[in-house]
């Protein structure tokens, strides 16, 4: 016993010493950011990890300091009894280093990031892990309704890092936190009242509703016998219709013998100046539409949200998903609207990491680990008269 305990805490001495290896920040030199692959120190093992100059502004396409510390606080802190068998789902997951230490770690996770960087993010989950299985890389928008798409909330545990660089993000930002942490409800169907009702009554049928039931097949049978009546009314006049128009078109057909070759040519001429005038209109309309779509959504993603935004999604029964937001604390404008807004919908823990590894007393990078608060209505309308 006290042999198989000494050899694990030589195992845990051993996984420190290789993970303090390495340095923060990083360089900025583009060969180092850009070209060359950053080598983690994980466990017993190196995983590697592709950069590109590919992506939008390179902001995505590079490893971020704040990856790479919450990478380690996972593996030390959380450990893989916190992590095997979790779903998790990361919020632009860059280059993916977080997502592929969590799958080597037992997690199920989900890694979105835009479709842009998706070649590179499954070269680097290919490259790193054998087993797939618990991996998948997909493509979420912040901000967008969950409801019929394939991320299925609540998540066990929702993570990202250094999302928070640009002010009219935050709101979409927020939402997608406040969805993916939430008990969502289900769809009824048109007979979910009556099992409700039969449920309610010790799995009877109550008797007002049996009534009811048996007004509504009455009623049923009723239109049934009204739709037969019409139906053979409808069959007889249509007959008669027939006839008299078969006489007119036999006199009218006798009696005309106008030539109507050069009237025929004449008409397709104009009927195809006015089908060319038409499809000229028709797209010009769906030039004008698309600019407004464009112009709209481009508005949408400058503009703040605001509360009513997010109204619905705070509104949602909270699930016990843990979150973990990990950010480099250098007084941004976005972290501070991003702190003051995410405390009326969250309860924070601020964790500091410099303890974690000597290499990061060279930033200033934190964790916080967030629970989804239970909202009322009133509190909500309390959040709107400050605004």
């Amino acid at each position: 016993m006290g042999r198989r305990s000494f050899n694990k805490q030589e195992q845990h001495k051993k996984k420190l010493e290789i993970s303090q290896t390495i340095n923060l920040p990083r360089s900025w030199d583009y060969v180092e950011r850009f070209t060359q692959p950053f080598l983690y120190p994980f466990e017993f093992e190196t995983l590697t990890i592709k950069q590109s100059e590919l992506g939008d502004i390179k902001i995505n396409a590079t490893l971020w300091d704040t990856a790479i510390v919450m990478s380690k606080f996972f593996e030390i802190v959380i450990g893989r009894d916190g992590l095997k068998g979790k779903r998790i789902i990361e919020l632009g997951g860059g280059v993916g280093l977080t997502g592929i230490v969590l799958s080597k770690m037992g997690a199920n996770i989900t890694i979105t990031e835009q479709k842009s960087m998706h070649s590179i993010l499954d070269f680097n989950v290919r490259n790193n892990l054998t087993d797939l299985s618990k991996t998948k890389v997909s493509e979420l928008w912040w901000g967008d309704d969950l409801e019929n798409s394939e991320y299925k909330a609540p998540y066990d545990m929702i993570i990202g890092s250094d999302l928070i660089y640009e002010d009219h993000c935050i709101d979409l930002l927020l939402k997608s936190l406040l969805d993916l942490s939430s008990h969502h409800p289900k769809p009824k169907s048109k007979y979910s009242d009556i099992i409700e009702q039969i449920d309610a009554n010790n799995g009877e049928i109550p008797q007002e509703l049996l009534e009811k039931l048996k007004l509504g097949e009455n009623q049923h049978n009723e239109d049934n016998d009204q739709l037969d009546n019409n139906n053979i009314k409808n069959t007889t006049t249509t007959t008669t219709t027939t006839t008299t128009t078969t006489t007119t078109t036999t006199t009218t057909t006798t009696t005309t013998t106008v030539p109507i070759e050069t009237t025929t040519e004449n008409d397709n001429k104009s009927n195809e100046l006015v089908d060319s005038e038409s499809n000229i209109k028709e797209k010009e309309k769906e030039k004008k539409k698309k600019k407004k779509s464009i112009k709209k959504k481009k508005e949408d993603d400058e503009d703040p949200k605001g509360e009513d935004y997010l109204f619905a999604s705070a509104l949602l029964k909270p699930a016990d998903t843990v979150i973990y937001l990990g950010y480099e604390n250098r007084q941004m404008s976005a972290e501070s609207i991003f702190l003051n807004k995410v405390h009326n919908y969250f309860e924070i823990e601020e964790i500091k990491t410099t303890h974690l590894n000597p290499g990061f007393g060279g930033v200033d990078i934190r964790i916080l680990k967030m629970k989804k608060k239970l909202q009322t209505l009133e509190l909500l309308l309390s959040y709107n008269k400050k605004e």
